[in-house]
């Protein structure tokens, strides 16, 4: 467990230096998901919001609605841009002297997911909450379902995160998962559109993404003021999807231990 914890810090420490060196780095990552959230906020003008047919948007609280959409989707953007930094390390040779040494794999990958997922969204975090606090009288959240939902979609998040991590590492070209992966996971994810206004194709697409169903929960915790018992099948999803993640994740490493093993070379796929 020690060796464990190490290298799960160490690899916090390494993604820290490489990639959040500087300060303006943190105003990047706040203007990009903001920029996005104003775009789409304006472009919601041209609707009228009064005859919606999902009812947790109306005209008073769309601010807060696209704005939960865009901070989730900073948490698993942030890990699909990490994941695609990461397959770097074997271009220039990290990750082989990872492999060459005795870290355990499992601790590199959470850590760059952790270190990753915290740091690109604190900014964004910080903005959303004071956003709610202005717009108070429109969310009706309840302190244990808000925070059951925030821990669920943090663990949702890190480990989408682990997952994009061990494919990304081993393939020969990972530019190809980085294009399907990014923009159509804000698409289909429902961060604009609520995915209940979807055609059944759009619909089965974002079954996919762990994202729909986390958008869709801290959308109904905080506009509705839904219960643990009215967010069950969330609940219930959630952990399904991190068992799932959870067991892809060590399958796809034990099969990278014994093809570089027997071949002495990292490329999967």
């Amino acid at each position: 467990m020690t060796a464990f914890l190490k290298s799960f810090v160490a690899e916090i420490k390494k993604q820290h230096k490489n990639y959040f060196h500087s300060k303006t780095i943190y105003i990047s990552l706040f203007l990009w998901p903001l920029l996005s959230f104003i775009t789409t906020y304006y472009s919601f003008h041209s609707f009228d919001l009064s005859k919606s047919k999902v009812i947790y948007i109306t005209t008073e609280n769309v601010v807060v609605y696209l704005l939960l959409g865009y901070m989730c989707m900073s948490f698993f953007r942030s890990l699909v841009q990490s994941a695609w930094r990461f397959s770097f390390e074997r271009v220039s040779g990290t990750l082989e002297l990872i492999y060459l040494s005795p870290t355990n794999r499992a601790a590199v990958l959470l850590g760059n997911a952790v270190s990753s997922l915290f740091e690109s969204v604190i900014i964004m975090i910080f903005f959303t909450i004071s956003m709610l606090v202005m717009k108070n009288e429109v969310v009706i959240m309840k302190t244990i379902p808000g925070i059951v939902v925030f821990l669920l979609i943090t663990g949702m998040a890190v480990l989408w995160g682990m997952f994009l991590n061990s494919l990304f590492l081993f393939s020969r070209d990972t530019d190809f998962l980085f294009t399907i992966l990014e923009e159509p996971m804000e698409l289909f994810g429902g961060v604009k559109v609520p995915t209940t206004l979807f055609p059944l194709w759009a619909k089965a697409i974002s079954v996919i993404f762990p994202l729909t169903y986390a958008i869709e929960a801290v959308r109904k915790v905080v506009l509705m003021g839904s219960s643990l018992y009215d967010i069950r099948g969330f609940v219930i999803i959630g952990f399904v999807i991190m068992g799932i993640l959870l067991g892809a994740i060590i399958i796809i490493i034990q099969i990278v231990e014994r093809h570089v093993r027997r071949t002495g070379n990292l490329t999967l796929f």
